[in-house]
């Protein structure tokens, strides 16, 4: 339906024109023994008349609506009702009035699902200039020069993470009198959930986007309901006359509680030793005393993962681990702690703590809604000419270079022998928004200074040479934070197809301390390999390969902090329920 045109609701009216003998009316008042005398214009009186009809015909309409719903939702099958009018205004079914799309983004592979697409019709009264009509199953008015407003809500209902939909759509007679008959027409149609139509169409949704958008003269009001009752935002098109609100499914566990976490079934974790390079997870908390890793090291580097793991060669995790498939540890490899797995294990290896078997392990969702809305915001919005930095191109051309609290966009964020400071000063906020890819070589540097937080968005549309989003390499590099290795106020996100690397196989060091954030939700298959090279924080993705001395070091001042901060004017949905339910309208 989205192609539909959308007609002048009613027909067009007959204006009244005054000729030479207007009329007059002459009201004579006493006050006190005086007579005032009052001369009224038919303009004005007519204004006055127009204006009460008009508040006659709401209160009719809001009546209306209350027996509508009676027949709509299957509480009555007929109901009988009386419209308020007069003698110069009149009532009409318009059938082609407006529309709703109900669709379903799935941000994992970007396919977009429509799972309702209807005519809504509408009941409009007429008067003059304003129009008052029922719609979609609310009551709504629209006055020139005044705009549109809602007089009662349509059936939308969101509340706890839910959205309720059981929209009423209405056809029948076009020219309406005093007295009408509302009757359902036809069964309802549920749209979704439907897994007879599609498997994927069920509660609780796992990932993705939601959008209403409505088509109607009275989209603007339908736009402030949308806010309203969401508390989210609504995009308006003025265009097209269309409102649309957008609800975001969840992405799963808010904390990065694990050293790794591998978040879809297909993926898996490898420890890969060899020789005198050991391959590790381990532990540091840098909330605790000075909080380095060299002054708070344990063995807590915990492995989650919703595929298989393996440990072999020279390779150990310092800590327990939890699988949705298959646990092998073998040759060399070795696990501290307690092993828990769904599919089975093959142990010839060493494990320290007790076996359990489970029955899954949870994904993770992927970040994509958050990482999309980020960079399109940074990228129309930013402050790179405030800093002094192009828009496009690298971010380093030759020197060092220095930045503030606030948000910034760029092609490529390159630091190839220099230094980056993103200085955040007190508890302030630096966001980056890079369109390509980040690379740090040849002893490049990424430090954060001062208390707060920086976020990185890389939206991924081209890759370093050694086909990477994210890439330490070519005689090293380091992202580093002063505060004592806080990887709090470091993130970078990547989507759910991201591939990042840390490749150490070279020489000069390859660090980075803060957390690798793109978890690839069910089906994506985000990579992060680290090779000789150390990440102080946490890792979250669909795959990690840790090979001839990668490392881990889990920051345990992760745990109660959230992934992806709660944002205002985000709608968060977890169940969807959606239906037709048609009336017809004759009159009698």
């Amino acid at each position: 339906m989205a192609g539909m045109g959308q007609s002048r609701l009613g027909h067009q009216h007959q204006r009244g024109q005054s000729g030479p003998l207007a009329v007059v009316l002459v009201l004579a008042i006493v006050i006190s023994g005086s007579v005032l005398v009052v001369a009224l214009g038919s303009d004005s009186f007519a204004t006055a008349q127009g204006t009460l009809d008009t508040d006659r015909a709401e209160q009719g309409l809001t009546q209306f609506d209350s027996q509508t719903a009676m027949v709509a939702l299957g509480e009555s099958d007929t109901q009988q009702i009386v419209l308020a009018g007069s003698g110069s205004s009149s009532y009409e079914v318009v059938e082609d009035a407006g529309w709703m799309r109900v669709n379903v983004t799935n941000t994992t592979d970007g396919s977009t699902d429509t799972v309702m697409n209807v005519t809504l019709g509408a009941v409009v009264y007429e008067n003059g200039n304003t129009d008052v009509a029922y719609q979609g199953g609310g009551v709504w008015r629209l006055s020139e020069g005044g705009g549109a407003t809602m007089i009662s809500p349509p059936e939308f209902h969101y509340r706890d993470a839910t959205l309720t939909l059981p929209l009423v759509t209405v056809s029948g007679d076009r020219a309406l009198s005093g007295q009408v008959s509302v009757a359902r027409d036809g069964a309802s149609q549920q749209y979704f959930p439907a897994p007879a139509i599609d498997d994927d169409w069920i509660n609780p949704l796992e990932s993705g986007e939601v959008n209403v958008t409505v088509q109607s003269r009275y989209y603007e009001a339908w736009g402030r309901f949308f806010q309203d009752r969401t508390d989210g935002t609504a995009q308006l098109d003025h265009d097209d006359r269309t409102a649309t609100s957008t609800l975001v499914v969840p992405t799963g566990p808010q904390t990065v509680s694990n050293a790794i976490a591998a978040t879809s079934a297909s993926g898996e974790i490898k420890l890969a030793g060899s020789g005198g390079d050991t391959t590790r997870t381990d532990a540091y908390n840098s909330s605790a005393g000075t909080g380095t890793y060299a002054d708070t090291r344990t063995a807590m580097g915990t492995i989650r993962t919703a595929g298989d793991l393996t440990v072999k060669g020279n390779s150990e995790v310092n800590g327990s681990v939890e699988s949705g498939g298959f646990v092998t540890v073998k040759g060399s490899g070795e696990v501290t702690g307690d092993v828990a797995y769904a599919d089975g294990t093959k142990i010839t290896g060493t494990v320290g703590g007790d076996f359990e078997q489970i029955s899954e392990v949870e994904g993770v969702g992927p970040a994509d809604s958050y990482l999309n809305r980020r960079y399109d915001n940074i990228s129309a919005t930013n402050d790179n000419g405030d800093a002094g930095v192009p828009i496009t191109g690298d971010l380093l051309d030759g020197g060092d270079q220095t930045l503030g609290p606030g948000n910034y966009h760029f092609d490529r964020l390159v630091v190839d022998g220099d230094t980056l400071t993103l200085d955040t000063g007190s508890d302030g906020e630096i966001e980056i928004a890079v369109r390509d890819y980040v690379q740090l070589e040849n002893a490049g540097e990424i430090e954060v200074v001062g208390s707060g937080e920086v976020r990185v968005y890389v939206d991924g549309r081209a890759t370093t040479a050694s086909g990477h989003y994210f890439a330490i390499e070519s005689s090293g590099g380091v992202v580093d934070v002063a505060d004592d290795q806080n990887a709090r106020q470091f993130w970078l996100y990547g989507h759910s197809d991201f591939r990042g690397q840390i490749d150490g196989t070279s020489s000069g060091t390859h660090q980075f301390e803060g957390v690798l954030y793109a978890p690839a939700g069910t089906v994506g298959l985000s990579t992060v390999t680290v090779e000789k090279g150390d990440i102080y924080g946490g890792v979250v993705a669909g795959t990690v390969l840790m090979e001839n001395g990668g490392a881990v070091h889990y920051d345990r001042a992760l745990r109660n902090v959230r992934a992806i901060p709660p944002e205002e004017n985000i709608v968060r949905l977890t169940y969807l329920h959606v239906s037709e339910n048609p009336v017809e309208i004759s009159d009698t």
